[in-house]
């Protein structure tokens, strides 16, 4: 009687501890067929489509995970546009948004009715492991795209995951699963050349569960809604590059913030010197990867980049100089929001001192018009005083609360040192 009991239990154990089969990327289109959607934005008057993408099921069953990016319209245009999906069998119906991650790209949508049953989420594989990306490319039908796990990616603050498969325009919001059928990411975007980019499962399922708690009502003003967002997130950010310590590079008689955070890359620029040539001119550009969409414009915010030029020259006379090193300096961002919904630069100028020099320093900021409180800021800071020889730093942050980003720009100059 025991022994048979003993018998029981370990085969009971056993079925609860035994791992799932592996499956194939037919079995897994199969296994997901009916909960991967096509989600579409529609025009209110003519009823067709003015973009899509994918999205899946999840939560209580009645919702749809997608990318941020895929439905950003109806937060500009509400009165223009609604959000619809039809499912594989040609099952349609409207869907309104629940939840919005903007930072990390995601959306969550909630349908009247049940769609299914939600797909489970599992965490990442190790790398080199075979993953499977599901999604409505190009308006084409269901597809599913086999690649393998690249790992996350600390250059954007651990919020991608690198795929080596193709994604194609369509998929953004569809699923990306493990080998048993599982959910560890959703499509975002792609880098072509089967160099494509997966948000984690785990920012999905903490959507979720703030969903369970806040809920958006017809009236809420989802610009400032996605301002403030963008605002929590990039305060974060400059908060942990405050915090850290900072790698040093030299230049000539500089010696600079480098590499300040893991999200940043710094390469060399500088000018291909050649046997006539009347000065030399040294350049480093340092920048980082995690930019945050912001709007149907393919308008991006969150860059922070910072770029270093050294000039010198023993032939060129003060007036030569001074003309060469001011044409050089800049004074404005070069990309623009879409739908003109910033202000114009508003710029202060002072000299300051820095490490024992006098430099002329620029301080700009422009103000989103449509998103209260995310502004643009431009600094830049020039040498004086140097008949033969000059040096600036133009720092540019995008998409940010002004008053944030001070501490970061004083560190920078506390940072900076003259080296005779």
């Amino acid at each position: 009687m025991h022994q048979s009991l003993f018998a029981v239990l370990l085969v009971l154990l056993f079925a609860v501890t035994a791992p799932a089969a592996a499956l194939d990327s037919k079995g897994i289109y199969q296994l997901n067929q009916d909960r991967v959607v096509q989600v579409r934005v529609l025009n209110r008057e003519t009823g067709k489509k003015s973009s899509i993408g994918s999205g899946f099921i999840v939560g209580d069953g009645r919702q749809l995970a997608t990318n941020y990016h895929v439905i950003s319209q109806i937060v500009l245009e509400p009165e223009l546009f609604y959000i619809s999906y039809i499912s594989n069998d040609g099952t349609e119906g409207e869907l309104t948004l629940e939840a919005l991650d903007v930072a990390h790209d995601l959306a969550l949508l909630g349908a009247e009715q049940a769609l299914g049953d939600a797909i489970q989420m599992s965490p990442l594989p190790p790398r080199g492991a075979p993953i499977f990306a599901m999604g409505n490319p190009l308006d084409l039908g269901l597809s599913i795209a086999v690649g393998t796990n690249g790992g996350i990616l600390n250059q954007t603050d651990d919020s991608r995951i690198l795929f080596s498969g193709s994604l194609n325009p369509g998929m953004s919001g569809g699923p990306t699963f493990n080998e048993f059928g599982e959910a560890i990411g959703i499509n975002v975007a792609t880098a072509r050349n089967d160099i494509s980019f997966i948000v984690p499962s785990r920012f999905l399922t903490e959507l979720i569960e703030r969903s369970t708690t806040e809920s958006y009502a017809d009236n809420v003003d989802l610009k400032a809604e996605v301002a403030r967002q963008v605002i929590a997130y990039e305060n974060r950010y400059i908060e942990q590059l405050l915090a850290g310590d900072w790698q040093g590079l030299n230049l000539r008689q500089f010696q600079l913030p480098g590499v300040i955070s893991p999200t940043v890359r710094c390469w060399d620029n500088s000018a291909k010197l050649n046997a006539v040539a009347r000065y030399k001119r040294y350049q480093i550009r340092c920048a980082n990867q995690n930019h945050v969409y912001l709007d149907s414009d393919n308008h991006f915010v969150g860059r922070l980049s910072y770029e270093y030029y050294w000039l010198e020259s023993d032939e060129l006379n003060p007036i030569q100089f001074y003309n060469l090193y001011e044409s050089l300096n800049k004074d404005q961002i070069e990309t623009k929001p879409g739908r003109e919904i910033a202000s114009n630069f508003n710029c202060e100028t002072w000299f300051i001192e820095v490490s024992m020099q006098e430099m002329k320093s620029n301080l700009c900021r422009r103000e989103y018009l449509d998103y209260p409180g995310m502004s643009d800021v431009l600094f830049t800071a020039a040498l004086t005083g140097h008949a033969d020889r000059g040096f600036f730093v133009t720092l540019i942050m995008t998409g940010v609360d002004f008053d944030s980003t001070l501490p970061l720009i004083q560190k920078f100059l506390e940072e900076t040192e003259w080296t005779p």
